[in-house]
């Protein structure tokens, strides 16, 4: 009789050859042993499957999810591997980083320092890896929400391949909005709408930043993605993380408690306000930006909403 694993590591592929098999090597030397990798291709046109068909010959707690599906993009590719997994705990895995040996023990060790009555999310900080600069420095993740007032400006999740949830949260997963930007950043808004957030300060993993990575820029320090801030052209919001706020609050309102209801709920009328008007409320509301009033104050004022 199979025994069924502690962690399921969810992989999203697409086009990984070059860094593949760097990844699924660094999950190999993991100190916590009790897993199971699901890979799911998007349609790769390069030698991504027959890697990783060559590391389940070998390795059985490697499994490939072949039901010939695409979803020309990680969003719904790690979406749909959610539905696969029956662990009590899972965790996303891009395809072209390198975890720390110890990556799993200490997510895991803090899931079970957690109340798993309920929906939690752990997670953890990561060093970039720039290859193109041969650089290994900074942290990966640059904010740490802690409710929703921070969250909903952020036009981000936390970091995917940083996240470990357990199967209280998975369950709550399992019912989709329409749209959905990213899966980290549905995931983070399932958990600060029906659970908790923990994190766990360290950096756990090599985050590679190179020109085919499919999540786009990754900021090495704070002080980079301030500098942003000052490119007036951009918006305070970004559509399509709008609209995903609007489809998951469509989607769960029925089931959310009152009091996140008001906070979607009053999120919303920043769409509709003058500049003045949306200054006011974000101070008055307690609306943050990594954990700073100030900073999404000055972000609001230098641009437009939407």
């Amino acid at each position: 009789m199979k025994v069924m694993p502690q962690i399921d590591i969810l992989m999203a592929t697409y086009n990984g050859g070059e860094y593949i098999a760097a990844q699924i090597r660094s999950l190999q030397n993991q100190t916590f042993s009790d897993w199971h990798l699901i890979v799911h291709d998007d349609g790769s046109t390069d030698y991504t499957m027959k890697i990783v068909n060559d590391f389940c010959k070998i390795d059985n707690r490697i499994e490939v999810l072949d039901d010939g599906k695409s979803f020309h993009g990680p969003a719904g590719n790690f979406v749909h591997l959610m539905k696969s997994s029956t662990a009590p705990y899972m965790i996303f895995c891009d395809q072209d980083d390198i975890w720390l040996e110890d990556k799993l023990q200490k997510l895991h060790d803090a899931m079970l320092q957690v109340d798993n009555g309920m929906p939690q999310m752990v997670y953890c900080n990561a060093y970039v890896y720039d290859t193109m600069q041969n650089d290994i420095s900074g942290h990966a993740v640059l904010w740490q929400p802690t409710d929703l007032h921070e969250a909903l400006f952020a036009n981000a999740g936390v970091q995917g391949c940083s996240i470990m949830i357990n199967s209280a949260l998975r369950d709550v997963c399992h019912k989709v909005p329409d749209y959905v930007t990213m899966h980290d950043h549905f995931v983070t808004l399932a958990a600060l709408t029906f659970g908790k957030i923990t994190y766990v300060d360290q950096r756990l993993m090599l985050y590679r930043r190179h020109d085919l990575a499919v999540t786009g820029a990754t900021y090495k320090n704070f002080m980079e993605r301030i500098t942003h801030f000052f490119n007036s052209d951009k918006t305070v919001l970004e559509k399509n993380h709008v609209r995903a706020i609007e489809s998951f609050f469509e989607c769960f309102k029925q089931d959310m408690p009152n009091e996140k209801k008001a906070i979607f709920t009053d999120f919303f009328r920043f769409l509709n306000e003058g500049k003045i008007r949306n200054l006011l409320h974000a101070f008055i509301g307690g609306y943050r930006l990594f954990g700073s009033r100030s900073i999404l104050t000055f972000k609001i004022l230098v641009r437009k909403m939407l």
